[in-house]
Order: structure tokens, then sequence, then C-alpha cells
């Protein structure tokens, strides 16, 4: 602690210093920061322009302490060496390339404080000193695996630090030449990163495959001087970086966005997310950027870059949670691995799987393309992806192609939606790793919940604290609301890949954030906020009026299931109509879908009027008693209070022309109701007098059930339902000459 306390004392003291050595740097440059400030701030986007050189895929990038020169190397194993001002201006590239290749690819680079060296390291287990001026070799130093990163002392310039894939954190004094290095640390895990103080060469920070990030004292390095909290199911730490005084670490793990630390706490200040944001497939830096440091650069899987900025983040406390909208930059064609930020000239360099380098400016020039306050129409890449590729990627650089190789490309395509399918938490505890030789990038597949092993944990080191067994053993569950037909939704199968992976991964992110317990649910609705809702709605009413334009049709598909199934069957009938021969059937086949439909709209009518009937005749069916005496008109006066109320019995005759109408509507019953309907008159007209003095009632028996199927049919209409008029006198007709 007082070690610790010593180093937050000379933070404090070096911090106006540090900051006000660079504004006089940045005014003597005659671009004073307030005017970089200004326009980053204001930025929604950035003009952009590409460095055209290797002939492979990219990866590492550095730019000089004075911002001059910036160096890239990658899979051709070449070191190549920009002058910024230069390619700023100029539309053709012409770096210029150091005099000694490398055996395999090139994983880092750096300078020297005083722009003399540029150093390299790669697969071929060797560090390269390069001299700056002639590009002649100047010495190397041999490891016992690939070297994944470097870093050079910028307080003494004569320090040298290397990280190995052998788990070894090196530091050469470049003094004594080739002289035995000091070994600060020596895992099992490879090691990814490393990064000297800027204001004191006496600390530096690492990052390795299971141990996460760790602070380190060269004058105590039997153990770490900090362990920073990491969360078992991602201890994969890629990148740390220092802002330009040092009182911040910026680090990045796999499959989680950019974590802030304060380098004395374990515990993170901040962690950057963005539901978009993917990072897992390749080794990828981040980056402070601005004038302050006020921004936080990173690339990602699905081809962007993503700039936060570090607007309402309180220094002084720990496990915010940012989420505001960053600055998205597209223009890449792949994944994004590399960004570097040059002070003196406002500049951001990015690179990946591309052969292509691209610097972005926050100042409009000639041949630069892009703008700064509108973002772009389409925050993503617009090229097809490739869903099938090649297992082998070749590394044959004899024909000095620099255009762009489809091939690499869909290497990679593949590689990220694989990723992405197969990928769940479960499988995230049983990781394995991996460095891949024939393409360009470190594949980070290492395991996630391994604890550190015996020999490699310190003995002061506790084990890291579990996390909750039950969320640690909860199984994957895909995003709600992301079917597998809602891809056509998203500008691509990565997108779409994310999408249905953004609740898995925000789970990992918000237990990143290990002090602050967090409801995943509530973040994830905040996530579909009326802006995004409002985007992804307009998307799909794109496609429905597409949809509709091309069925034609007055009912728009309100799922993305039942345009699929319109789409399908459109395009078999595109199918028959296109061979003459299946014309007529397909004509039979539109007729017969008519007469289906039209059935189908019957049918519901007559159940709705079944209904009614049924309903009707519960509460006003007749009770069945002999014929009254009093005649027909005393039955006409009958029917019409009846018509109002039960209190009366009905004749039978009544009751007849009542069942026989009933019959006529109720098409369920069919012929056996009217049937039953005669039998039962016939009866009735059995039990009559047989008298001839009967007989005289018939005319006006007739008459009155005409009265009466007239009230009924009045009655029917009154309650919605339409009476076959012809069918009912025929009846009664008929009933009457009986």
């Amino acid at each position: 602690m007082t070690l610790w306390r010593n180093l937050r004392s000379l933070e404090t003291r070096n911090l106006d210093l540090a900051l006000s050595q660079r504004e006089n740097q940045l005014v003597a440059g005659h671009l004073p920061s307030a005017i970089f400030r200004e326009r980053l701030s204001a930025a929604e986007n950035l003009y952009q322009r590409n460095l055209t050189g290797h002939y492979g895929c990219v990866n590492a990038l550095e730019f000089s302490p004075c911002g001059q020169f910036l160096a890239s190397g990658g899979d051709d194993k070449r070191v190549l060496l920009w002058n910024v001002d230069r390619e700023v201006v100029s539309k053709l590239g012409k770096p210029r390339s150091m005099n000694e290749k490398h055996a395999s690819n090139i994983f880092c680079l750096g300078f020297d404080t005083q722009n003399t060296y540029i150093f390299s390291g790669g697969n071929d287990d060797l560090v390269i000193q390069h001299d700056l001026e002639t590009g002649k070799i100047l010495n190397h130093f041999s490891h016992d695996g690939p070297v994944y990163g470097l870093s050079v002392d910028r307080t003494s310039g004569h320090l040298l630090s290397v990280a190995t894939e052998h788990g070894e954190i090196l530091v050469y004094d470049l003094r004594v030449g080739k002289s035995e290095p000091l070994a600060l640390a020596k895992f099992k895990t490879p090691f990814n990163a490393v990064e000297f103080h800027p204001l004191n060469g006496n600390f530096l920070a690492t990052a390795n495959a299971k141990r996460g990030a760790m602070l380190w004292d060269l004058r105590h390095h039997q153990q770490a001087l900090c362990q920073y909290n990491y969360i078992p199911e991602s201890p994969s730490c890629m990148s740390v970086r220092f802002n330009c005084n040092g009182a911040l670490l910026l680090t990045l793990h796999r499959r989680l966005p950019p974590i802030l630390y304060s380098p004395g706490a374990p515990e993170p200040v901040a962690t950057f997310y963005h539901d978009e944001y993917f990072n897992s497939c390749t080794m990828k830096s981040c980056t402070f950027a601005g004038p302050q440091d006020e921004l936080v650069v990173s690339g990602s899987d699905n081809f962007n870059m993503f700039i936060w900025r570090l607007d309402g983040v309180d220094l002084e406390e720990k496990n915010q949670w940012m989420e505001t909208q960053p600055v998205i930059l597209t223009g890449h064609r792949s994944i994004v691995n590399q960004v570097r930020y040059n002070r003196q000239r406002c500049l951001l360099a990015s690179s990946g799987v591309e052969k292509i380098i691209k610097l972005w400016s926050p100042f409009a020039q000639q041949g630069w393309e892009g703008a700064l306050t509108q973002a772009e129409t389409m925050p993503y890449c617009s090229r097809a992806l490739h869903r099938e590729s090649s297992d082998h990627v070749s590394q044959d650089f004899s024909a000095r192609n620099t255009d762009e190789d489809q091939v690499m490309l869909a290497f990679f395509d593949t590689l990220v939606q694989r990723e992405l399918e197969s990928w769940s938490t479960v499988d995230n505890q049983s990781s394995s790793s991996s460095s891949s030789d024939t393409s360009t990038e470190r594949s980070e597949v290492t395991s996630a919940t391994e604890e550190p092993s015996d020999e490699e944990r310190e003995p002061d080191q506790d084990p890291q604290p579990d996390q909750d067994q039950d969320e640690d053993n909860e199984q994957d569950v895909d995003t709600p609301n992301v079917s597998e037909l809602s891809w056509q939704t998203h500008p691509n199968r990565i997108f779409y890949l994310i999408a249905k992976k953004r609740r898995a991964l925000l789970q990992l992110a918000v237990r990143g954030t290990t002090g602050q317990p967090r409801n995943v649910d509530q973040l994830l609705q905040r996530l579909l906020s009326e802006q995004k809702q409002v985007a992804t709605q307009a998307r799909i009413s794109d496609w429905l009026e597409e949809t509709h334009r091309i069925f034609r049709d007055d009912e728009l598909p309100t799922t993305s299931a039942e345009a699929a199934a319109r789409e399908q069957r459109r395009r078999t009938c595109d199918q028959l109509s296109r061979s003459p021969r299946r014309a007529p059937e397909l004509k039979a086949v539109d007729t017969l879908q008519s007469r289906i439909g039209q059935r189908e709209r019957k049918r519901k009518l007559k159940s709705q009027r079944l209904s009614t009937t049924k309903h009707r005749r519960t509460t006003l069916r007749l009770r069945p008693t002999e014929m009254d005496d009093s005649g027909a008109s005393n039955d006409t006066e009958y029917l019409e209070r009846n018509n109002d109320s039960d209190e009366e019995e009905p004749s039978s005759g009544d009751n007849h022309n009542n069942s026989t109408n009933e019959s006529v509507h109720t098409e369920e019953e069919g012929e056996s109701s009217s049937t039953t309907s005669m039998t039962s008159m016939e009866a009735q007209l059995s039990q009559a007098p047989s008298t001839s003095s009967s007989f005289p009632f018939l005319p006006e028996l007739e008459a009155n059930n005409n009265s009466q199927l007239t009230s009924n049919h009045n009655h029917k209409i009154f309650i919605g339902l339409t009476p076959d008029i012809c069918n009912t006198e025929s009846t009664a007709s008929s009933s009457s000459s009986m």
C-alpha cells in the first residue's frame, strides 16, 4: 500500500505537467488542442482514407512518439514505415520497407523514444531491432515461442519488455545488448500484451490468457502488484493500455467490451457497452484517443469501430455501467483488430483482416471520404457475407498483390459465424487455447473457467472468488424476439447472430462489473429503446411493403413465418406459370383455392346464424296444446300477443308454422327436421274433428299461417337473420293443402 500511495502521489504531481507539456507541443505544431476537442466532441463520424501497401492482413500498428511516422506489419512478414504527413495528402501510398523480413507473421511493433529504432516481434520467436533511418537490422532477440506483445519504456528509452506465448514477460536493457533478460513473470499460459507506465518505467501492465490484466513492479517482481478482477467465464485479456499520464488503464477481454480501471484498484471503474459490439474471434487492441484521452476506441467482429466518450464517468466511483451511444465508424470490409491514436496529428489508424490501413480524421482533406457531424446512413458493411470457406489459407505473397483477398475474407466471415452459432455460456466453461499459423490473427479460444495451477499461482495469491454457481451453470438462452427468420431485419447474418446472443453477452458484461448487482432483463429492455424500435420497425415496414408489392395482396403478412410461407407459395406459382403444360393446373389450383376460401367464409357465417337461432329457440320455445276453437282471427291476435310475451299458449297450427320456419333456417338439421315437422302437422290434423264443419276452416287456417309467416319474417329480420321466404311459403302451402 505504501508503494501504491507513492505511485499515486507521483501521478498527481506529474498530471498537470504532462497535460501542459502536451498542450505546448500541440500549440507548437500550430494546431491547438482546443480545435481537436471541439471537433471530436461534435463528431458523429470521421473522414477516412485507405493506405495500400501490404500483401496480406495487417496485424500490428504503432505511431512514433513524435507522430511523424506510422509502422505497420502483418502476414507478408514485412515492416512498413509510413510518413504520416505525406500520406495524409498523397493519393498513392509510398511506404518504406525495412530491409530484414521476419520468417512468419508479425504481431507487434514499437518505437524508441528518440525515433531511432523500430522493434518488431512475431510468430518466428524473434524480436528484431531495425534502424529507422537506413532500414538495416541492428539486433535481434530470440525466444522460446512466438512474441505477442512488446513495449519500450518512454521515460528512459533503454528498457524493452516482451510478452511471449511461452508465458513469459522478459525485460531487456538495450544498453548491454543481448544480456540475460529479467524474467518478470513466468506462467504456463500465454501473455498477449505488455505496456510500460508512461511516467514511471518501474511499473508495467500485462495481459494474460487465463489471469487477466495485472500490474507489476520491476523492483519487486516476485508477485504482481495488483491483480485486476476478472470473471471465470472470460479471463483471457487481449490488450492493456495506459492513458497519457498513467492514471487510467484500459483492458480488453474476450467477449467483453472495454473495461476501465484505476491502476491501483482491482475493481473496474467503468464498463463501456453496446449491444452490437462483439469481440471473440481474433486478437484485438483498445486505445485512448483525444487530446485529453476522453475517448475509448476498439474494433469489433462486425467490421465496425466503436468510440465511447468518457463523459459521465466518475473516476472516484467503481463498477459504473456506461451505455451511452458511441460513435460507430464504418468502412472496413472485415474484422477490425488494431487501433492506434496519433496525438500530434489527431489521427486514428485501424487495420485487421484486410490488406489496407485506414486513417481517420475530424478534418476534411482532399481525397478523403466521409463526414463529421452526419452519421452513416448504413452503419454496417454492405458486401455479401461468405457462408463457406477453405480450411487452408495460403501464405504465399510472392505475387505482391494488394487487391482484396476474397479467400481471406471468406475464412474470417465463416469463423465469426461459426463462433457465434456454436458458442453458449456452457461451452464457455470448456474452451481451449490455440494459435493459428495460417491466419493473420491469433484466434482466441482459451479456457474460460480453469483456475491457475499451483505452479503458476503466486504464493500470497488466493484463488479468484467464485461467482454464484447457479448463475454460472445456467443454460444459454437466446435473446427474446429474435426468431429464426428475423435475420432478414438485420444488416447481415453476423448482426443477426450477435443479436441472438445479446442476452448471454449482456450477462457476461454485467458480471464483469462485479461490485454492482444489475438486473439483466431490465438492461435488456432498456436496450430496446424507442429509437431502436423505430429503426427496427422501419426496416420491417420496408420489408413488408416490398412483400406486399410482390404478392399484390390486400392483407400484409403480420409475421415473418407468414411472409415466408407466402413467399414459398409465390415461388411455386411462378414455377408453375413458367411451364406451359402446367398452366391449366395452375388455373385449377387458383380456382380451387378461391372456392375453398368462399366455403370457409360461408361456414363461419352459418356457424354464427346457428348459434343465434339456437339461442332464440331456447328463449322462445313454444309449448304444444290443442287447437283453439275461437277461429283464425283469435289465432292472429294470439300470435301478435305471443311476439310480446309468452303468457298464453300458441295453437297447434302456430306451433307447426314456427317449427317449419325454424327447420328452414337450421341447415344443420336438414331434411330430417322438415320431415319431423310434417309428421307433427299430420298428427295434429288427425286429432281435429272429422266432421264436414271443420273443413271450412282450412282456407282461413292457410291465411292465418301466411299472416304468422309474415310476422315471423319481420321478427327475424329484426334480430339480424334473413329467412328464405320462398321455401317457407312453399312449406306453409304444402301444410295447408294437407
